[in-house]
């Protein structure tokens, strides 16, 4: 028999099987990951057989080195087989030494004393054992550790190491995160010294995974605490569950003995008659037995006139009795030297779960939940009714929120099946390696008890599956399955699978987003959400008009809140008087607290009516309030006769709304600062698009947005987005489709081609291999087939880039699909057979008045003596809004009229292009801050804030400032990117085309005079660095970005010094760079050129697939800040000798030994401010 293949081995000694080793195995299965324990083997294997092959087929190894490990040859053998097994080239292997009650110096054991040893054993068991100890382990001490928090670190270091290696899928979430609350589902009494550490810590954590909230008093802290508090008593009064671990030294702690009489106080309490109300108390009788605890004999544990001598007779009296009755109730029995810790505390987990979870009373519900509930019932009704019943009944649900109805499904129906699965992310794990297996096995994870476990294998005969049947035989389970994919023939394969194995009318339910998949899939029960699920989240926005709030800070409000996508009401104190409840559906409610509305007068309206669940306080001017100030809050002094609008603070309470919705799911793409007279032309075309989209659902309709750069077509398109998307499957927003595509070639095309098939599809970009753009087009068709989805291109101008995205679009999506194409030419539109077309004209006079006073003067109106002048810089700007905002950030903070004359005839001086009008704005930073710019505007757009900073600060010496300039200049702009897998969500660049093209042509521009060239210092593509070359201007240069495929002009052979050269870049293309022809091999490429060329002046070096074993000399300048080396495999040495400057080194490498290395570079350089190592 073939051995099944492993994620992870666990290499142990019996003394730590079944605490230790029992819950980190159950950690590792509950995450989906496979897990070798030697006491799990089937019976009668062989034993040998089984180690040594589990060993070869295994990527990780958890090495628990405890003080008698070195007392079995299995174990030291076991050592020895896996480091030789590691060091093996191939497949990644990682080892993870766990210290286990003993110091590092101590795992040096007598391996003389070890029997049945030789000479040859003793000298290989000692070289694997020294092996180990080298490399990063985990010291966990029995005594202090907490056992579930170490372990987690342990898992997680597991499992960074799976996905990094595609072993197994990123599931976005850890394990969970203690947060304070303040109801708690289970009260758990327990006397620190004995449990707190071990089955505590287990059970909290198990039930944390289970979503169930356990209240542990005095967690993590030594004193367990000497008297009820407040807390405590609010706790035991508020949970549904009492567990209670009656340990050998229970009595010992007064704390304890309150704990046990407030609790069988609630028991024999004559105020609740139903039994079923009143909280499930769990006696474990950990150590001992309930006879103990029950008589209280003298010389026993539970003697309390020896245990509490110290206290008074009625209290002893109290705490007898209390004890007494507790001992009567069924409990566990746990015997610490022979239980299995993780299969008992399951046992724990599923009775807390029964009574935690059970089934709440209708009017517990929401409106919104309630009618989930009525769909949730109606398929419990269905199953139970069949006429002819069916060994599985599949239910399949449709909509965007199928998360938290399948949430709600597990609650409301759990309690009527013996086994409930439900797991998440089902086509990411699926389109893993063997990841239909992986799904299944970890199905009957859940499903079967651990104590039958024992036999579970992969089932991958026949005989394994009925092996599987045999055990869940009487067992009638509900499996829930959400985010199934659109992969139809991998679904098909994980039901066929499922239905060969349960059985006993079992329900099966799978949640997915695409309804074509669903309707192949033939289910019993089709369940749709769409009717159910808002398709606009509501703001309200409430105030007084009793305190004269100003109309143009309400538009404001109004205006960027519609711009999000928001269905925005504003509700007067007289509305919300006569009407408390129509804040109940809002997703958001900001309200606005002024002089004569103070928070508690708000609250005071919810006498009678739910709370909304996320309210924002913004105190509007100045009063003083002697009210507890909740959080959030927002304070703006909104006067605009003394003072101007906040726009920092007023950014953050937007944020802060965006950020609430964002964690829903909504997708909301962030908003500009003054979105004048944008909002009613954004809702015009969305009405427009829905309008034609009702008349013809039987094909996807197209879009355009046409007009000049700088007009507002992306801000719009965006804008849309956030009003249209959440009533289509599936979205993608395209930004800057030409800059993505600009100098890239094929790669560009094929990058977009792969951003849309993962964010249409749900899956990871590693997992879509495409080839050139032709075969991009084939891929991206079959991925989204049949998917409605909202598709917006931005910025398109190439008729490649409609051939590439929209062809397979328009002939695969689904018939209720829409893409919406911004473009400044009108015969893109043309070609992508538009359905209707909008034409985005200029401002008119008053929003263009409007537009240009906010970001002017941060006010509605303009100071009396600079009205007239602004007038004629507003007619200059002809409606155009990026002039209006670029032009009127220059100018902000700047009262002296004379300059805004001046600025004005800059821009009467017969400057008509739009570029001309932007130079305004360069031209007035000084030499650093237009440095910095071009920096950006060739190598930094889209990249993190805080890296810009840092490279900034490298070549100039300041980096936030200069960056704040450009930024309230508002010739740059940030925004938080898409998720990275190693930094989570980031704040990048971002830049207008039209600014970046302003930037780059100041750089290429001819001038007449003496400094004719001085200009043409950056090379940010192939044609800009040829243009440089041809001049001879490179020695000159101070910034340079080339492809390491393309080769440079024969010239560049002659260089053998830039010293004013601050940025490199060397990007890679991995598709091009295997399959360049052989003469562009035979020229001069990046690294041979770089290969002996000094570049002292050297502020940033990124070079991606480093073709180097060793970084040349001539790039390691003594200057350089920030080192970026991306999958740098050939890179055996980096010398760091010369380096001293460094402030950041981002590592990209598979070898084991960098991360140890790197630790010792920080040693060695204190002054390093960022270091990543991935």
């Amino acid at each position: 028999m073939m051995t099944q293949e492993y994620d992870v081995f666990i290499c142990h000694r019996g003394e730590t099987k079944r605490n230790f080793v029992s819950v980190l195995g159950g950690m590792l299965r509950s995450k989906g990951i496979t897990c070798f324990v030697d006491y799990r083997m089937p019976t009668g294997n062989d034993v040998q057989l089984e180690i040594n092959g589990a060993i070869e087929k295994s990527k990780v190894f958890i090495v628990v080195l405890s003080p008698d490990f070195a007392g079995s040859t299995w174990c030291l053998d076991e050592i020895g087989e896996i480091m030789r097994i590691r060091d093996l080239p191939g497949t990644p292997r990682k080892v993870i030494p766990v210290f286990y009650d003993v110091q590092k110096k101590d795992t040096l054991y007598d391996l003389t004393q070890v029997k049945r040893s030789n000479a040859e054993k003793i000298n290989r068991w000692g070289k694997a054992l020294e092996d180990v100890c080298k490399l990063d382990e985990f010291v966990y001490d029995s005594s202090s550790t907490l056992q579930w928090e170490k372990s987690q670190e342990i898992v997680a270091k597991v499992e960074d190491f799976l996905i990094s290696h595609r072993t197994i899928p990123d599931q976005g979430t850890k394990m969970p995160i203690w947060r304070e609350c303040i109801n708690y589902d289970v009260f758990i009494c327990h006397w620190h010294l004995d449990t707190q550490r071990n089955v505590v810590s287990v059970l909290r954590g198990m039930l944390l995974c289970k979503s169930i909230t356990p209240f542990v008093g005095g967690y993590g802290k030594d004193d367990g605490g000497s008297a009820l508090d407040s807390d405590i008593i609010q706790a035991i009064e508020n949970s549904r569950v009492h567990v209670i671990f009656l340990s050998p030294n229970f009595v010992c702690s007064k704390r304890c003995l309150e704990e046990v009489v407030y609790i069988m106080n609630i028991q024999g309490s004559p105020g609740t008659s139903d039994a079923s109300r009143k909280p499930t108390v769990v006696p474990v009788f950990y150590d001992m037995k309930p006879s103990t605890a029950r008589y209280q004999k003298e010389g026993k544990a539970y003697y309390l006139e020896e245990a509490q001598k110290s206290s008074t007779a009625d209290d002893r009296e109290r705490w007898a009795s209390a004890l007494h009755h507790l001992s009567l109730l069924h409990g566990l029995e746990y015997d610490s030297c022979s239980t299995f810790q993780w299969e008992k505390l399951y046992d724990v987990v599923k009775i807390v779960e029964a009574s935690a979870k059970k089934i709440t009373p209708r009017n517990y519900w929401s409106n919104h939940e309630a009618l989930y509930v009525k769909k949730i019932d109606e398929v419990f009704k269905e199953l139970e009714l069949q006429e002819k019943r069916e060994h599985v009944f599949l239910a399949g649900v449709y909509g965007r929120e199928t998360s938290e109805f399948s949430d709600l499904l597990v609650q409301r129906l759990g309690s009527n099946f013996c086994g409930v699965c439900k797991l998440n992310n089902i086509m990411e794990k699926a389109c893993q390696p063997n990841g239909i297996s992986k799904i299944v096995q970890q199905m009957l994870s859940d499903l079967i008890h651990p104590s039958k476990s024992s036999d579970l294998i992969q089932p991958s005969t026949s005989n394994d599956v009925k092996r599987c049947q045999l055990l869940l035989e009487n067992e009638r389970c509900l499996v829930v399955l959400d985010d199934l994919g659109n992969d139809i023939d991998k679904i098909k394969t994980l039901l066929e699978d499922l239905k060969s194995i349960l059985r006993n009318n079992s329900l099966v339910v799978v949640a997915s987003q695409f309804q074509h998949s669903l309707q192949e899939l033939n289910v019993h029960k089709f369940i749709s959400l769409s009717s159910l699920e808002s398709k606009r989240d509501f703001l309200n926005i409430c105030y007084t008009e009793r305190d004269g709030i100003n109309k143009a800070f309400l538009s404001h409000l109004s205006e960027t809140f519609d711009m999000l996508g928001l269905d925005v009401r504003l509700l007067n104190e007289d509305k919300l008087k006569s009407d408390s409840t129509c804040l109940q559906d809002a997703k958001v409610t900001l309200c606005i607290i002024s002089k004569s509305f103070s928070i508690d007068e708000f609250k005071s309206m919810f006498t009678n009516a739910a709370i909304p669940p996320k309210i924002i306080y913004v105190s509007y001017g100045s009063n003083p309030t002697d009210e507890s100030i909740p959080k959030p809050f927002f304070k703006m002094e909104v006067d605009f006769e003394k003072a101007e609008f906040n726009k920092p603070q007023f950014k953050s309470m937007v944020n802060e709304v965006v950020q609430t919705l964002n964690e829903r799911g909504e997708e909301i793409m962030g908003a500009i600062d003054f979105p004048v007279g944008l909002a009613q032309r954004s809702s015009d075309i969305e009405c427009s698009i829905l309008e034609c989209v009702s008349r013809n659902e039987n094909s996807v309709q197209c879009f355009g947005l046409v007009g000049m750069g700088g007009i507002g077509k992306t801000t719009l398109a965006r804008s849309i987005f956030n009003k249209i998307h959440s009533q289509f499957e599936r979205s993608f927003f395209g930004l800057n489709t030409r800059a993505e595509v600009q100098g890239k070639g094929t790669l560009g095309l094929i990058d977009v081609q792969k951003k849309m098939i993962t964010k249409l599809s749900n899956i990871r970009s590693d997992d879509v291999r495409i080839d050139n753009a032709e075969h991009g087009k084939m891929v991206l068709s079959s991925k989204v087939k049949h998917i409605n989805a909202l598709i917006v291109l931005d910025d398109v101008d190439d008729g490649r880039h409609l051939e590439a995205f929209c062809e397979p679009l328009q002939s695969s999506l689904g018939p209720k699909s829409v893409i919406i194409i911004t473009t400044r030419d009108q015969k893109i539109l043309g070609s992508a057979k538009s359905t209707m077309i909008f034409d985005i004209e200029r401002l008119d006079e008053e929003r263009s008045t409007s537009l240009f006073y906010w970001h002017a003067f941060m006010k509605p109106k303009p100071p009396a003596d600079l009205e007239k002048v602004s007038q004629s810089v507003i007619e200059a700007c002809q409606g155009l809004p990026l002039s209006l905002k670029i032009i009127g950030s220059d100018l902000y903070g700047n009262s002296d009229r004379e300059y805004w004359e001046d600025s004005l005839k800059l821009l009467q001086k017969g400057k008509k292009a739009i570029v001309d009008v932007l130079r305004i704005s360069f031209d007035r930073l000084d030499t650093d801050e237009k440095e910095a710019f071009l920096d950006i505007c060739c190598f930094l757009i889209n990249e993190d804030v805080e890296l810009t900073c840092m490279i900034l600060k490298a070549c100039y010496g300041v980096g936030k400032a200069h960056l704040n300039t450009l930024k309230n200049k508002c010739l740059i702009t940030t925004y938080v990117g898409e998720y990275d897998e190693y930094r989570g969500r980031i704040s990048r660049i971002g830049m207008h085309d039209q600014l970046r093209d302003m930037g780059r042509h100041i750089i290429r521009e001819e001038r007449r005079d003496q400094q004719r060239d001085q200009r043409r210092d950056r090379a940010w593509d192939e044609e800009t660095a040829n243009e440089i070359l041809q001049r001879n201007a490179w020695s000159s240069l101070r910034g340079l970005s080339v492809w390491s495929h393309i080769p440079l002009p024969e010239d560049a052979s002659d260089w053998t010094s830039l010293p004013r050269l601050r940025i490199l870049v060397v990007k890679h293309d991995y598709w091009r760079d295997r399959t360049h022809s052989h003469a562009e091999r035979g020229r001069l490429r990046p690294q041979d050129i770089f290969r002996n060329v000094r570049c002292g002046g050297l502020r940033w070096l990124r070079w991606e697939g480093v073709p180097f074993e060793e970084l040349p000399q001539g790039l390691c300048s003594t200057n350089i800040q920030v080192l970026e080396l991306r999958a740098c495999y050939k890179l055996k040495r980096l010398d760091m000798t010369s380096l001293w400057s460094l402030r950041a080194l981002f590592k990209s490498h598979n070898a084991r030994d960098w991360q140890q290395y790197c630790l010792i570079f920080i040693k060695y350089f204190p002054f390093i401010k960022r270091l990543i190592v991935f």
